[in-house]
């Protein structure tokens, strides 16, 4: 297997576009990529596309979609769906392709639109009239989930709505300085433990909004390419996990889990994890900077137990020493996270991976993480799809 290199990204920054569609989204990042990656569009060898339901028939389409903007050029065109992990499935089968030798130059792309609101299985807009399952096994939307999840980690752990507010106050304060963020406001401890509850303990501030987005990252094997590159970053392992039985995990489409735990909390994110720190060569105590799933303040707390960069029932005592901020010992969604993004379902993965390239390279700005040489992005999706990528300079 070759070395492949991450040597352009690109991004349309997150928000709420009506007047769009994902195609137009996804040219604005592709033109942006090739841009940066200093190739013509002609020397794309491979498409790796994806969206979720929201982008209708068209979107089952998405790759032929959007190359037609640039032109066809007979390459091998790919489209993927994998619930909330797509783009961590479109840029993991872009890298098998390069590192393989089948092609030496690719592109991963991940676009989206998300209804208004919680994720619903209907809404106004005709393009995203679409049945979700869920709604009719359960009937409830994705918050119930990670409040009863929360609950848990309340009773187990004694985390309290403090520790929940902290997390929007602090990835407020990133994502006020990222101009691809969605929202810019910087939040107090009073302003978010005063906002709406929505589902008890999760209130209105701690969850994550619905957004529309659109993500790139072309990769290649290609010598001279990465060479001309600027600062290039290694792909050092992109892997994915699904869930592994006896999981505990309430599960969105469900209303039980096993009374008995006999797999880890989240075990598909656990699995990917743990695929790429053994890949990499690499452990959570190498890891300087972390973009993971914060759809929720409970994720945030979560996910650094499920990945191992601590103990169970040591993330809020983690956050609360400062060491998940910037200059802590591990820099835990330094983009502002989806607290500041938003959720657009199909790019969300690979917009983490741009994030996490863009701090290797030294482009973060007021947010850099000082001497950040090895990054990790960490996503999930609906029954248990879960995508982790580890990068290096």
């Amino acid at each position: 297997m070759r070395e492949v290199y991450i040597i352009g990204s690109g991004l349309h920054p997150w928000g709420k576009f009506p007047e769009k569609n994902f195609v137009e989204m996804g040219a604005v990042a592709v033109d942006r990529a090739l841009q940066d990656a200093g190739v013509r569009w002609e020397e794309i060898q491979a498409i790796m596309s994806g969206i979720l339901i929201y982008g209708g028939n068209a979107g089952h389409l998405s790759g032929q979609y959007i190359e037609s903007v640039f032109g066809e050029t007979g390459v091998p065109v790919v489209n993927v769906y994998n619930a909330c992990a797509t783009g961590s499935a479109a840029v993991r089968m872009a890298y098998n392709s390069v590192a393989a030798g089948e092609v030496d130059t690719a592109i991963a792309i991940g676009v989206d639109f998300s209804p208004k609101g919680f994720l619903s299985a209907k809404s106004d807009d005709p393009r995203q009239d679409r049945d979700v399952l869920r709604w009719y096994m359960a009937g409830m939307p994705n918050p119930v989930y990670w409040a009863l999840e929360c609950r848990k980690r309340f009773e187990n752990y004694g985390d309290t709505p403090e520790d929940l507010a902290r997390v929007k106050v602090l990835l407020s304060q990133y994502g006020a300085e990222n101009p691809n963020a969605r929202y810019k406001k910087r939040f107090t401890l009073e302003e978010v433990l005063h906002s709406n509850m929505v589902c008890d303990p999760l209130r209105l501030f701690e969850i994550c909004a619905t957004s529309d987005g659109a993500a790139i990252v072309i990769i290649s094997a290609d010598r001279q390419k990465i060479k001309a590159a600027d600062k290039p970053v290694k792909i050092a392992a992109t892997t994915m996990g699904s869930a592994i039985y006896g999981d505990p995990t309430i599960r969105i489409s469900a209303l039980s889990s096993p009374a008995v735990a006999e797999a880890p909390l989240l075990s598909e994110s656990y699995s990917a994890s743990r695929q790429a720190y053994e890949k990499a060569g690499l452990g959570p105590e190498d890891i300087d900077l972390l973009e993971l799933p914060d759809n929720s303040s409970w994720h945030y707390l979560q996910y650094l137990e499920t990945c191992g960069f601590c103990g169970e029932g040591e993330a809020a005592a983690l956050l609360r020493s400062g060491e998940t901020e910037i200059d802590g010992k591990i820099a835990v969604c330094p983009s502002g996270g989806f607290s500041s993004f938003g959720e657009a379902i199909g790019a969300q993965a690979i917009w983490q991976i741009v994030e996490v390239a863009n701090q290797l390279r030294g482009r973060a700005g007021t947010r850099q993480v000082k001497n950040a040489r090895v990054g990790m992005a960490q996503t999930y999706g609906l029954m248990g799809n879960s995508g982790t990528t580890i990068l290096t300079i």
